[in-house]
């Protein structure tokens, strides 16, 4: 190959050392190869203790990516052409030099589209044959790619809660995520993949939840899926540190049980978190405790007073985050033939602080005479500063 082509190969190249330092997580393979008429010879650019060890016909570690592009343009330079690559999840970039042209070319790295005649036509966030590995991990889909008839509603759902949070991550470059109660983590999967893959946001997971058995079923699946973003963590919500992790720029938690939820939140609003996505389930807390004269008789009946009471806990928890400076929306995600805890909590930090809506709270807990989780979980000193 020219020698005047070095320095063309050497400036893409140093772009694929850029993407390694700027996305490290989500790097997946660095290599070459390069040809001597029809025959091949391949190398690899292997990330560590700080630098590269570049292998072709022995290893030379570089400490540094200057030292680590020269020799690779070294090497290629002599062949008559090569290939040098850089894949991370989800894109493979290629730069292809021979003596007449130095050019870069961008392709997705998933497999064909699978054809599903059970689910509508409809372009999914998360799409059956891109995102093939990851659905396969979580157990929605055959090794082939097919999806399990017995997961097709979650599927759907599953796109309808993509449908409803994109909006709180529209133009956002990186994120700290934290999923409170986390359990399999299956939605934080598989935000991660569409932050990352459709998305291009990079962003760290952190899982929390009290059962060692569901922390380390949720770490093999990172492990498998070659997910490094992703960390977990067996610990009672109750007992986190606001010092011991960076503070979250998004907090979700999906059927935590009872006051679980009112942690995930209180950590969330602790945090100043952008935003707190809840889907809360077995409302108990309030059951037994709210007195108030003026709808005793709507609520004799037991049936009809837990109904009031899990309206009650949600509408508290809706006011102290008003409160708290957070706007927001309730909506059903799924449909209630699926699960009856199928309300979506979703707040977007707004402001510092909302006066009529402390007010509207303070007055509510007055009339009910209670004290709820969010109120001790959320701390009301950090909504006033």
């Amino acid at each position: 190959m020219k020698n005047s082509q070095k320095g063309k190969i050497n400036l893409f190249l140093g772009g694929f050392f850029e993407k390694y330092k700027q996305n490290p997580d989500y790097f997946v393979a660095f290599g070459f190869s390069v040809f001597s008429g029809t025959k091949e010879f391949r190398g690899t650019i292997k990330p560590e203790n700080n630098g590269f060890t570049v292998s072709f016909a022995g290893d030379i570690f570089l400490d540094n990516e200057d030292a680590a592009a020269d020799q690779v343009c070294d090497i290629v330079i002599a062949y008559d052409r090569a290939v040098i690559f850089y894949e991370e999840r989800g894109i493979r970039n290629e730069i292809e030099a021979d003596d007449r042209n130095v050019r870069v070319n961008k392709k997705e790295t998933e497999s064909v589209p699978v054809k599903e005649k059970n689910l509508k036509e409809k372009e999914y966030h998360i799409s059956l044959h891109k995102a093939k590995d990851l659905l396969f991990e979580l157990g929605y889909t055959t090794a082939e790619g097919k999806l399990r008839n017995d997961m097709i509603r979650k599927y759907n759902q599953t796109d309808r809660f993509i449908d409803l949070i994109e909006d709180l991550f529209e133009g956002k470059e990186k994120l700290r995520i934290v999923d409170c109660a986390c359990g399999k983590s299956y939605l934080s999967f598989v935000l991660n993949y569409w932050l990352w893959q459709e998305k291009r946001i990079r962003t760290e997971f952190t899982g929390i939840d009290i059962s060692e058995h569901t922390i380390a079923e949720s770490r093999k699946k990172a492990k498998n899926l070659g997910y490094s973003n992703m960390r977990f963590i067996q610990k009672d919500l109750s007992q986190i540190d606001d010092g011991e992790f960076k503070a979250p720029d998004a907090v979700i938690s999906l059927h935590a049980c009872d006051t679980a939820t009112d942690m995930a939140m209180g950590y969330g609003i602790r945090n100043r978190a952008k935003a707190i996505i809840c889907v809360p389930c077995c409302h108990k807390e309030l059951l037994e405790k709210y007195q108030n004269p003026d709808i005793a008789p709507l609520v004799k009946h037991g049936l009809f007073r837990a109904r009031f009471n899990d309206l009650l806990t949600d509408s508290l928890r809706v006011l102290k985050l008003e409160a708290c400076g957070y706007k927001v929306s309730c909506v059903e995600y799924c449909s209630p033939l699926d699960t009856p805890k199928n309300l979506l909590i979703k707040a977007q930090k707004t402001a510092d602080y909302n006066k009529e809506a402390e007010e509207e709270y303070r007055e509510t807990l007055k009339k009910f005479q209670v004290f709820p989780a969010i109120e001790l979980y959320s701390n009301s000193r950090f909504c006033h500063e």
